[in-house]
C-alpha cells in the first residue's frame, strides 16, 4: 500500500475518532413521575440548560455527538427543579441510578471513576462534619478544662483527618476534577503573629489576602464550571478588597493575570467583571469599566468581541474618562441670560454643584425643587450651583421659560445658545438630569447623585473634607 496514503488513511481514522467522540449518559430515577429531566451546567455564578432527555423504557438518556465541557453539572427535576450534582470528566459514558425520594442519599453512578470517588468523598466529609458539630455543640456547653481540652483534640484530629483525606487525593490524581473541586474548597492556613491584638489581625488579614489564591491553579480552565470558583473570586474582589474603583481595579487585573489569557476562566472573569460595573448603582465604579476596557478590551485581550462593540466600548470609555471621580472637571464656558460668559473653573467656591437639565424633562421638573432648597440652605457654607440647561440653538429660549416657571431664580442659571462648549459630548450628557459635585479646585467629588440626596451627600463631604483638613 502506498505509504502516503496509508498516513492519511491513518489520520483520518484519528481524527474522527477524536471528533467523534460525544457523551452518553443514562439516568434512572425511581418513583419519578415526570417524562422529562434536565442537564445543566454551571458558569460562574449562574446555571444553564445543555440538554434534555425524555424517558423512554424507564431511563433517560442524555446522548451528543460533541463533548461536554468538563465540570460540575446539575441533573435537574420537573416541574419544581429538584436536582443533584454529578462531574463530568473526559469520560462521558456513564449511567446514574438514584430514588426520587432520597436524591443524594440512594446516588450509585457506574462508569465513571470521578463521581465514584467523589459520592465517597461526600460521604466522608459528611460523617466527619456531623462528628465535629457534635463535639463542637458539648465544646459550646461545658465549663470543665479538662473536658475541654479533651474535645478540642478531637476536633483538631478531624480537621487533620479531613486534610490529609483531601491531600491525598490531590496527590494521587493530580489532574482528576475531584482534586479540582478540593483545591477550590480548599482555605489557606492562617500563622500566627505577635503584637497586640489590632496588630495580630491587621498582619493576619494581609497574610491572608496575600495568599488567598496559593491552593488554586487560574489556568485550569475547568474550574469556571465549578460553583466553587465564582465564590471565592467574588469573596475576594468584594470582601477582601477595599470598595474604591482603584482597588477593584487592582484586585480585578491581578486576578485576570494569573489566568490562561485565551482561556475560559478568563474570558468569564473579564466579562462578567465589565458588565457588573458597568451597570453598577454606586457613584464612581465607572472608573472599573474604564480600567477594563483600556487595560484588556482595547489591548485585544478581548478577542471575542466583535469590532462594533469594541469601538462603541472604548469611545464610551474615552468618554467617561475625564468625568471619573478626583479627576479635574472639563472646563465649559456657557452663558447667562444676560450673554455675559462663565466658566466653571471661574467660579470662585467652596463647593460647586453643576446640574444639568432641560425645560422639557419631567424628571428635571420634579427634581428642580430639591435643588432650589439645597442651595438656599448650602449656599452659606461655601456652596454655589450652576444650573445649566441643555437646550441648544433655536431651543434654547425654552430654557428661561423653564427657569421662569420652575422659580430657579435663585440659582446660577446658564446655557449655550451656539453650542460652541460641546458640553453635552463633554460630559457625556444622554439623560437629564446630571449632578456633580465639585470641590474648589474643580475636582470631582461625586456626581449622578437624586436631587433629593444632595444635602445628604453633601453634608458628608464637607465633614470628610474638615476631618482630611485637621489631619
Amino acid at each position: 500500500m502506498n505509504i502516503k496514503i496509508l498516513i492519511i488513511t491513518i489520520l483520518s481514522f484519528i481524527g474522527c475518532f477524536a471528533f467523534g467522540q460525544g457523551y452518553k449518559i443514562k439516568v434512572k430515577i425511581n418513583g419519578y413521575q415526570n417524562d422529562t429531566i434536565l442537564l445543566g451546567y454551571h458558569y460562574g455564578e449562574k446555571q444553564y440548560i445543555r440538554d434534555t432527555a425524555i424517558i423512554k423504557k424507564g431511563e433517560f438518556l442524555f446522548k451528543g455527538d460533541t463533548a461536554l465541557e468538563q465540570g460540575m453539572y446539575l441533573i435537574v427535576l420537573k416541574p419544581n427543579n429538584e436536582y443533584f450534582q454529578i462531574l463530568v470528566d473526559e469520560k462521558q459514558e456513564f449511567s446514574i441510578e438514584t430514588d426520587f425520594s432520597a436524591l443524594n442519599e440512594k446516588l450509585k453512578i457506574k462508569g465513571s471513576k470521578v463521581n465514584e470517588d467523589l459520592k465517597a468523598y461526600i460521604d466522608y466529609i459528611s460523617n466527619r462534619r456531623i462528628l465535629a458539630d457534635s463535639l463542637n455543640h458539648l465544646l459550646k456547653n461545658s465549663s470543665d478544662a479538662v473536658i475541654i481540652e479533651k474535645l478540642s483534640k478531637q476536633v483538631n484530629t478531624i480537621d487533620e483527618d479531613v486534610k490529609n483525606y483531601q491531600n491525598n487525593i490531590q496527590k494521587t490524581q493530580p489532574k482528576s476534577l475531584l482534586s479540582l473541586v478540593i483545591a477550590w474548597s480548599k482555605d489557606i492556613d492562617i500563622p500566627e503573629f505577635s503584637g497586640t491584638k489590632d496588630e495580630k489581625d491587621e498582619q493576619a488579614f494581609r497574610y491572608y489576602k496575600k495568599h488567598y489564591f496559593d491552593l488554586v491553579d487560574f489556568k485550569d480552565n475547568r474550574a469556571v464550571r465549578l460553583p466553587l470558583f465564582y465564590q471565592k473570586v467574588d469573596r475576594y474582589i468584594n470582601k477582601l478588597t477595599v470598595q474604591i474603583p482603584d482597588s477593584i481595579s487592582e484586585a480585578i487585573g491581578y486576578i485576570l493575570n494569573l489566568t490562561d489569557l485565551k482561556g475560559d476562566n478568563f474570558k468569564y472573569i473579564l466579562s462578567n467583571s465589565l458588565n457588573v460595573y458597568a451597570n453598577s448603582k454606586y457613584i464612581g465604579m465607572d472608573g472599573v469599566y474604564v480600567y477594563l476596557v483600556e487595560n484588556f478590551y482595547a489591548k485585544g485581550k478581548a478577542t471575542w468581541i466583535d469590532k462594533e462593540s469594541l469601538a462603541k466600548m472604548t469611545q464610551d470609555a474615552r468618554a467617561l474618562k475625564p468625568l471619573l471621580i478626583d479627576k479635574i472637571a472639563p472646563d465649559i464656558t456657557v452663558y447667562k441670560k444676560d450673554s455675559t460668559p462663565v466658566s466653571i473653573h471661574s467660579l470662585k467656591s467652596k463647593y460647586t454643584v453643576l446640574v444639568f437639565w432641560a425645560p422639557d424633562c419631567g424628571h428635571c421638573k420634579q427634581s428642580m425643587p430639591d435643588v432650589i432648597k439645597f442651595q438656599e440652605a448650602f449656599r452659606s457654607k461655601g456652596v454655589e450651583v450652576m444650573a445649566i440647561c441643555s437646550k441648544t440653538g433655536t431651543e434654547e429660549k425654552t430654557c428661561w421659560e423653564g427657569v421662569e416657571s420652575l422659580k430657579m431664580g435663585s440659582l446660577l442659571n446658564l446655557s449655550d445658545p451656539n453650542p460652541y462648549a460641546r458640553f453635552k459630548v463633554i460630559y457625556d450628557l444622554k439623560t437629564t438630569p446630571q449632578i456633580y459635585i465639585l470641590d474648589s479646585e474643580k475636582r470631582i467629588l461625586s456626581k449622578k447623585i437624586a436631587a433629593e440626596q444632595l444635602g445628604e451627600v453633601m453634608d458628608k463631604l464637607i465633614k470628610y473634607k474638615e476631618n482630611e483638613t485637621k489631619q
